[in-house]
């Protein structure tokens, strides 16, 4: 009797769970929910200004200036909460840009060739609300840190700030998985950078909105 009801109860138990295991497995991907967290390595393309403040600040031209920055961006989210079709996501990400630009200030038979350079960075916290479903969802999102800005020439190159300047980030991306654990991201972001006023050792800069597009890859 001990053998035949260790056989009948396995064989309930077995029964029960079915429908849930049917029940799991029937769940179209559009209906699962966006994995807990993420992780972004992207290639960033910001676009500087060609500001004449800013050129006048350092003593060049504002054709000397860099337009578009090439960079780096590295984040992580993670998605403690879903409401409706609505996952709310916090996480923070760093960016660091830069790009150079060699001008001919002179003439052909006497040039003087000026080089500038641009470089940004920032690191910040975000909170986003995120639309979609595992395999593929939307974003936006926006947060507040610090960011650098420099342009100088490189004939008389400037020290790194002593601190970030208050820059508010605000955009939105998308991710797409084409496999289990890795998938395209793509973001449009606007950061506001706040003004950096002159010191003993640096120009000032006025206040400045960058936009930056980026690309590359998310791993969950």
């Amino acid at each position: 009797m001990s053998n035949r009801f260790r056989v009948y109860s396995a064989a309930l138990v077995t029964f029960a769970l079915l429908p849930i295991s049917a029940a799991a497995q029937d769940v179209p991907p559009e209906k699962l929910p966006i994995g807990k967290y993420v992780v972004d390595a992207r290639v960033t393309f910001p676009r500087f200004k060609q500001d004449q403040a800013i050129a006048d600040a350092i003593g060049v031209g504002t054709l000397n200036l860099p337009t578009r920055g090439f960079g780096l961006v590295f984040g992580a989210h993670w998605y403690p909460l879903r409401v409706g079709f609505m996952t709310l996501g916090v996480g923070g990400e760093w960016v660091r840009a830069r790009r150079s630009k060699t001008l001919n200030t002179g003439t052909e038979e006497a040039p003087v060739k000026v080089t500038t350079n641009t470089r940004f960075s920032t690191l910040a916290p975000q909170i986003s609300f995120n639309f979609g479903s595992r395999d593929g969802y939307s974003y936006i999102s926006g947060g507040i840190g610090g960011a650098n800005y420099t342009a100088e020439r490189a004939d008389k190159p400037l020290p790194d700030p002593e601190s970030g300047s208050k820059t508010i980030n605000y955009g939105g991306g998308a991710r797409w998985f084409a496999k289990k654990h890795l998938a395209f991201a793509f973001d449009l972001r606007f950061y506001a950078v706040n003004p950096q006023l002159a010191t003993a050792t640096r120009p000032g800069y006025p206040r400045m909105t960058l936009l930056a597009m980026s690309a590359g890859v998310a791993i969950r």
